[in-house]
C-alpha cells in the first residue's frame, strides 16, 4: 500500500496535465469572479458560487489520470507484480481526491485570503472553520462520480464523456423550477446553497447525503475493477 501510494502522489506531483489544470483553475476562477452574481457575503462565497463551474477540470482529469492508466496498462502491471485490486483502487482513489481537492479548493482559499486582504473580509476566517469540513465531503463526493466512471468504463474517452454529460444534466437541474430540491441533494448544488447562505436541509444531513455518494460510488467502482478482465 506504501509503496502504491508513493508511486501515485510522485506520478501526481511530475505530472505537467495535473500543475497545467491547477494553473488554469486559479484562472479561470478568478476569471469568473467579474462576472459572478453579486454576493454580499465576500470573494470566498462568490468564488463556492462558481466553483460548481470548476467540476470539468476534475472529469478531465479523472480521463488524464484514471482512464490513461488503464490504457496504457499500467493498473494490470500493478496487478501483475501482486498487488490487490482492492488496494490499487484505494491508493489510486486516494490520490485521485487529493488532486481534486487542490484543484477545486485552491481558487477557494487564494479568493478568500485577497477578501481578507484588499477588502478585510475577517469573516473568511470564521467562515472556513464553520463551512470547511461541508465544503470538503461535498467536493469529494463531486470527485467521486469521474473516478467510478474511470473504473466501469476503463479508457479515457467514456471517462470523459459521460461525467460531462451528467455534468451537464445537473447544471441544468440546478437552472430548474425544483432547483433547492436537486441542490440539497446534488454535492454541487450544495456548494451553491452554502454560498448563497440559504441551505434548504441542516448541514449534518449534506454530510449524509455526500457520504452516501462516496460509498455508493466507491463500492460500485470496486465491484466493477473487481470483475473486470485487465487483459
Amino acid at each position: 500500500m506504501t509503496d502504491l501510494l508513493k508511486a501515485e502522489f510522485y506520478k501526481l506531483m511530475h505530472s505537467r496535465s495535473f500543475w497545467g489544470m491547477t494553473l488554469f483553475s486559479l484562472i479561470l476562477g478568478s476569471i469568473l469572479l467579474l462576472d459572478s452574481k453579486p454576493l454580499v457575503f465576500g470573494l470566498f462565497h462568490a468564488s463556492l458560487y462558481n466553483t460548481p463551474l470548476l467540476y470539468f477540470l476534475a472529469i478531465v482529469f479523472a480521463a488524464l489520470f484514471v482512464g490513461e492508466d488503464f490504457s496504457e496498462q499500467t493498473l494490470p502491471c500493478y496487478i501483475s507484480a501482486g498487488h490487490k485490486r482492492s488496494t490499487v483502487l484505494f491508493a489510486k482513489t486516494i490520490v485521485y481526491l487529493a488532486s481534486c481537492v487542490f484543484l477545486l479548493v485552491l481558487p477557494l482559499l487564494v479568493h478568500g485570503l485577497a477578501g481578507v486582504i484588499r477588502n478585510g473580509e475577517t469573516r473568511f476566517i470564521t467562515d472556513i472553520l464553520a463551512e470547511g469540513a461541508v465544503i470538503l465531503s461535498a467536493v469529494l463526493a463531486m470527485c467521486m462520480l469521474p473516478l467510478f466512471c474511470a473504473f466501469v468504463f476503463r479508457d479515457i474517452g467514456r471517462t470523459l464523456a459521460v461525467p460531462m454529460a451528467i455534468y451537464f444534466l445537473m447544471i441544468f437541474a440546478m437552472n430548474s423550477d425544483h432547483s433547492k430540491a436537486f441542490a440539497a441533494v446534488l454535492p454541487m448544488g450544495q456548494l451553491r446553497l452554502l454560498a448563497l447562505q440559504e441551505p434548504a436541509v441542516p448541514k449534518t444531513a449534506f454530510f449524509c447525503v455526500d457520504a452516501l455518494w462516496i460509498i455508493l460510488l466507491y463500492t460500485g467502482a470496486y465491484v466493477s475493477f473487481r470483475r473486470c478482465d485487465l487483459k
